[in-house]
């Protein structure tokens, strides 16, 4: 029996049995939770302890349904999953959770797409409160910084070019995974609104505020 090195405070144990004694484990294991790993953990913990050993956490309780596959079936769907940095079995679930419970599922490298797009996003709404606040001091002071209309327009522009960004991507998933237009999610019932109440409540609380009024602008601000 081989030790392999240990992980999150575990460690693997592998053993070589007889190929016909593999293969009952195998398919009574398929009956339980977890599968085979599930099944020779709790051997060694019963064999060790008396008792069987508590589910780690990050490993399901569902029930385990197996397919039948032919050679060439078998190898697409391992291009397929390494494809997308997963395992068959994970591309296989994803699969059906998309189509059966409409429920996007994101690979290592979308996932880092769109933290990437939302940081620039959040970067440009911020040099867009800064013009909006530029420009209400200007429409109270009567002294307009030059450029501010320039500035307002590319973020505009930026804006729109990270939207389309956002929404390649969401639509890529989705055409991976061959979710129909009308089966992909949206915005759930009154999220719309509730965002527009906080946009409105925010920008009111904005106005409250006392300002202080510069003296003039300097040039090139």
């Amino acid at each position: 029996m081989a030790v392999m090195g240990g992980r999150n405070g575990q460690e693997l144990l592998s053993t070589w049995v007889p190929a016909d004694l593999a293969k009952a484990f195998k398919t009574q294991a398929r009956a339980t939770d977890g599968g085979a790993s599930a099944a020779l953990r709790r051997l060694v913990s019963e064999a060790v302890t008396g008792h069987a050993p508590t589910i780690p956490k990050g490993v399901g309780t569902g029930a385990q349904i197996g397919v039948r596959l032919k050679a060439a079936e078998r190898a697409a769907l391992a291009e397929a999953a390494q494809g997308q940095g997963t395992s068959p079995a994970n591309w296989l679930r994803s699969l059906a959770i998309v189509h059966l419970a409409r429920r996007p599922q994101w690979n290592a490298a979308e996932i880092e797409e769109l933290r990437t797009l939302f940081r620039e996003l959040r970067a440009i709404g911020n040099n867009v409160n800064q013009i909006a606040h530029a420009l209400n001091v200007a429409v109270q002071t009567g002294v307009y910084p030059p450029n501010q209309g320039a500035a307002a327009r590319e973020a505009v522009e930026l804006l729109r070019f990270e939207a389309r960004r956002v929404v390649a991507v969401m639509s890529g998933n989705f055409d991976y995974w061959g979710l129909p237009d009308e089966d992909r999610p949206t915005a759930a019932l009154g999220a719309v609104e509730r965002e527009d109440a906080r946009a409105s409540f925010a920008e009111e609380a904005r106005r409250r505020r006392p300002r202080r009024r510069p003296g003039r602008f300097k040039e090139g601000e």
